[in-house]
């Protein structure tokens, strides 16, 4: 008799395993977005640091209630994933130093691929960036521009960003130079060190040492109060710091 139970048993198990082990019929993911981040002031791509600002989306075709998810866009200001379901999503600009946008766009995205730009306004350029090399000193200067001054978050610090590879910023920095040492503490709102205009006062210049032989990428931030404590950026440049005879 215990035998036949045990039988049973295992009749009864390896039922309840085949039944977990159906074959999932759903086709993976293979609907297309791609599109830019512009800056709407001057209609150029916005200047980012990798993987810091995020398209958030909500696929409404499949829920009235769905769980978002989040793009990363590039440093370069454009994203692109490949892996979505095919449908209708909400999709807003997130995460960024720019100010808030009061638009959500709803795309249709499907196997054909979508394309969707997105125009924020950036709080501040970092604007005439520029590079100076003398001996094994690297001086970085720049100026800021809002281009809306009025309401604008309290401005906190200028600072030098470098790096040994192309990706440069916050996220991908040498820490060495994130120091107060190369740092302009600013902590002031715009009328303070700009004009209504939104021309700012002064140009920001940080001195660094650099290894000679040394080859970086480098740039100027500034961080904004806003709720990310988020950066703006200048462009990045490429200094060759040439070897010691």
């Amino acid at each position: 008799m215990k035998h036949i139970l045990n039988t049973i048993l295992s009749v009864a198990v390896l039922f309840c395993l085949a039944s977990c082990m159906k074959i999932d019929n759903f086709d993976a993911p293979q609907a297309k977005i791609s599109g830019n981040l512009i800056d709407k002031t001057t209609g150029k791509n916005m200047l980012l640091d990798h993987g810091t600002t995020h398209i958030r989306i909500w696929e409404r075709s499949y829920s009235t209630n769905p769980t978002p998810q989040d793009l990363a866009i590039k440093m370069d200001g454009s994203y692109n994933n490949e892996r979505l379901f095919s449908g209708t999503y909400d999709m807003l600009p997130l995460d960024g130093s720019f100010w808030p946008c009061d638009t959500t766009y709803n795309v249709a995205i499907g196997k054909k691929g979508a394309v969707q730009d997105f125009e924020v306004v950036p709080y501040l350029h970092v604007v005439d960036f520029t590079t100076e090399l003398n001996g094994a000193e690297l001086t970085l200067s720049a100026r800021l521009q809002a281009p809306i001054p009025t309401g604008l978050p309290q401005i906190l610090e200028v600072r030098p960003f470098l790096s040994l590879n192309q990706f440069c910023g916050a996220g991908n920095r040498i820490d060495y130079y994130y120091t107060d040492s190369y740092r302009v503490n600013i902590r002031k709102n715009w009328e303070k060190i700009g004009t209504a205009d939104g021309e700012g006062n002064e140009v920001y210049s940080v001195t660094l040492p650099v290894k000679p032989g040394y080859t970086y990428w480098c740039r100027m931030g500034v961080q904004i109060n806003n709720t990310y404590k988020s950066w703006n950026y200048s462009e990045i440049k490429k200094i060759e710091v040439p070897a010691a005879n």
